[in-house]
């Protein structure tokens, strides 16, 4: 499945990462709407590629059932 290992890619993952680190002038908190978000990031590891100037706050959840 082409589509689905394109998204999964470990360079490219680690090349957006150190991009977004670069952008990083000062705190930002982002806060993840949908259980779904927060599940994919956790699942994945992502929440420890980002710099730690970037706090994830669990949101309200969503309403998609």
């Amino acid at each position: 499945m082409k589509f689905v290992d394109e998204f999964r890619d470990d360079a490219a993952v680690r090349t957006l990462a150190a991009a977004i680190a670069l952008r990083v002038t000062r705190p930002w908190i982002i806060m993840e709407i949908c259980g779904g978000q927060t599940h994919s990031i956790v699942r994945f590891g992502l929440d420890e590629l980002l710099p730690p100037a970037i706090t994830l706050v669990h949101g309200p959840g969503c309403r998609c059932a």
